[in-house]
């Protein structure tokens, strides 16, 4: 029994730290989060069709929409709960809510995104966890400038 509940803490620190090191651009970091070839589906935001891609294709193109899109972003975790499918595979739910800041002529805005995260986590050989499978559902967003009056 330990055992799972050790996995399920690690697991989600995990998820929260795939978060955290988005928001603080450590690109390098999160490729140790993933299998080689995760299954990614970002089409809701990215319009990109759901593939099996390597991770560092993956990783590369968060660097490059972040980095030239967004001068900052916040990935807030609302709600994660960690089911253990066996003891080397468990299913991940978040609800998630991104905060993307955009200067834009002058102007500054803020795009939010609500939605879900629904990940597959696998033990590899060597008794870590990586990520094989994330799926984004979009909820709502929104855009707004910064600092307009109400």
């Amino acid at each position: 029994m330990d055992d799972k509940l050790n996995d399920k803490e690690l697991i989600k620190e995990i998820v929260t730290s795939v978060a955290q090191l988005q928001d603080m651009k450590q690109w390098e970091r999160l490729e140790d989060y993933f299998v080689k070839k995760p299954f990614i589906d970002n089409k809701a935001l990215s319009g990109e069709m759901p593939a099996v891609i390597p991770k560092k294709h993956l990783i590369d193109g968060w660097r490059r929409e972040i980095g030239s899109y967004f001068y900052a972003t916040r990935h807030f975790i609302k709600r994660l709960a960690v089911r253990m499918v066996s003891s080397r595979r468990a299913k991940v739910s978040t609800s998630v809510e991104h905060l993307h800041y955009v200067a834009d002529r002058g102007d500054r805005y803020v795009w939010t995104v609500r939605g879900t995260i629904d990940y597959i986590l696998v033990k590899t050989s060597t008794g870590s966890w990586k990520i094989s499978q994330m799926i984004f559902k979009l909820t709502d967003q929104a855009v707004r400038p910064i600092g307009a009056a109400a």
